[in-house]
C-alpha cells in the first residue's frame, strides 16, 4: 500500500507516520516545506501561502505532476486549508481515495472567516472517502459543514505514554508562541499564584510569534528564577518535563483534542484546560483536572484536587481511549476501507 501524507511537516505528523509506516510500507509527503520525515519515500514542496495565484497555479501542477508519477494508493491530508484543497482537485483527476484529518481551527474557526474559507472546508470534506476528527465537537461541527459526509470518525493521533517520576513544583505548558494560545495568560495567571507560593517555578516551552513579548512579560512580572523558557525540545527533552511537572497547563481560545494534554494526563500531571466544549470529553472539573474559570486563579483550584483520583481517572481514560498502539489500528482499517 502506497499512503501519500498531506499536510504541515511537524513533530504530530512525523509521530504518525512513524507509527503508520510499518503497516503500509510505503509513503510519500506533499507539504508547504521541506519534509523531514524520517522514512519517506518521495515528497514534493508546494506552497499555496501568500495571495500570488500564479504561485497557486504553478503548485497545482506540480501536484499534479507529482501524483501521475507516484500513482499512490490513498490521500491522506492532515489539516483542511488551500495545500488540501488543492490536492483534493489533483486527486479527483486521477481517482485517488482521499482520507482527511481535520486538526481544530481548521474546522472550529478558519471556515468562519469568509465564504471562500467555508467552501475550501465543504468541498474537502465532502470529497474524502472519510473523515477523522479528535474530539466530538469536531465531528458535529464536520457534519454541519458537510451533512451529506457520514463516514466520520474520531480517532486520536494517539500517544505513547509518558512514565512518571518524582514530581517537583513545576507547572509545564508547551504550546506554540501565538495569540490563538494565551501564553500571556498563563504567564499573568503564574504570576498571581507566584505571589503566595514562592517555591514553584513555571516552565514554557516550544516557540513562536509571540516568544519575545512573552519573555519581556515574564521579566516585568516575576524573577528571573522563577519563569523558565526552554525553547524548543526534542520528544526525550519534552517528556521528561511531563514527567516531573505537577501541574499541566494549556489554555487556547479554541482546540481540538490536544496531544499534549494527552501526554501529560499520562504522566500524572494535574491538568489545567480552557472552558470549550471539547475539554469535558476529557476534563471532569474538581475530579480529574481543572477547567478555568475567569473568576478563579485555576493553580490555586488545581492543587485543591485529590491528586491520587485524578491521575487513577486520567489513566484509565488514557489506556481506554489515547494510546497510539490502538488509534494507528483504526487509520489503518480506514486506509483499508478506501481501498476497497
Amino acid at each position: 500500500m502506497k499512503v501519500i501524507q498531506v499536510g504541515p511537516e511537524g513533530i504530530h505528523l512525523s509521530n504518525y507516520c512513524s507509527s503508520i509506516f510499518p503497516l503500509i510500507g510505503e509513503f510519500g509527503y506533499i507539504g508547504e516545506s521541506k519534509c523531514n520525515i524520517s522514512g519517506t519515500n518521495s515528497s514534493l514542496v508546494a506552497p499555496f501561502r501568500g495571495s500570488n495565484i500564479f504561485n497557486w497555479i504553478q503548485s497545482y501542477f506540480k501536484i499534479l505532476k507529482y501524483l501521475k508519477n507516484e500513482n499512490p494508493d490513498i490521500l491522506h491530508i492532515h489539516q483542511v486549508n488551500r495545500l488540501a484543497f488543492f490536492v483534493c482537485l489533483a486527486a479527483q483527476r486521477f481517482n485517488i481515495p482521499l482520507v482527511t484529518t481535520a486538526w481544530g481551527s481548521d474546522v472550529l474557526i478558519v471556515p468562519q472567516k469568509s465564504f471562500l474559507h467555508r467552501f475550501i472546508a465543504q468541498y474537502v470534506i465532502k470529497n474524502s472517502l472519510a473523515v477523522t476528527g479528535d474530539s466530538q465537537q469536531m465531528i458535529s461541527v464536520i457534519h454541519q459543514l458537510s451533512p451529506n459526509q457520514s463516514n466520520l470518525h474520531c480517532i486520536q493521533y494517539g500517544i505513547s505514554p509518558v512514565q512518571s517520576v518524582l514530581k517537583e513544583k513545576i507547572i509545564y505548558s508547551n504550546r506554540l508562541h501565538k495569540p490563538l494560545y494565551r501564553i500571556d495568560l498563563i504567564i499573568k495567571l503564574f504570576a498571581e499564584f507566584y505571589s503566595k507560593h514562592k517555591d514553584w517555578k513555571l516552565v514554557i516551552g516550544a516557540e513562536g510569534e509571540q516568544t519575545a513579548s512573552l519573555k519581556l512579560l515574564a521579566q516585568s512580572l516575576l524573577p528571573e528564577s522563577a519563569v523558565e523558557f526552554t525553547g524548543w525540545l526534542n520528544a526525550e527533552q519534552n517528556a521528561s518535563w511531563y514527567s516531573k511537572a505537577s501541574i499541566y497547563i494549556t489554555l487556547p481560545e479554541s482546540d481540538g483534542t490536544s496531544v499534549s494534554l494527552l501526554e501529560a494526563m499520562s504522566a500524572d500531571c494535574l491538568p489545567i484546560v480552557p472552558d470549550l466544549a471539547v475539554s469535558a470529553e476529557w476534563i471532569n472539573s474538581g475530579i480529574n483536572g481543572i477547567v478555568y474559570n475567569p473568576k478563579l486563579n485555576p493553580i490555586e483550584e488545581a492543587l485543591k484536587l485529590d491528586a491520587d483520583v485524578c491521575r487513577k481517572t486520567n489513566q484509565k481514560l488514557i489506556a481506554e481511549r489515547a494510546l497510539k498502539s490502538a488509534t494507528i489500528m483504526q487509520f489503518y482499517a480506514i486506509y483499508k476501507s478506501a481501498l476497497k
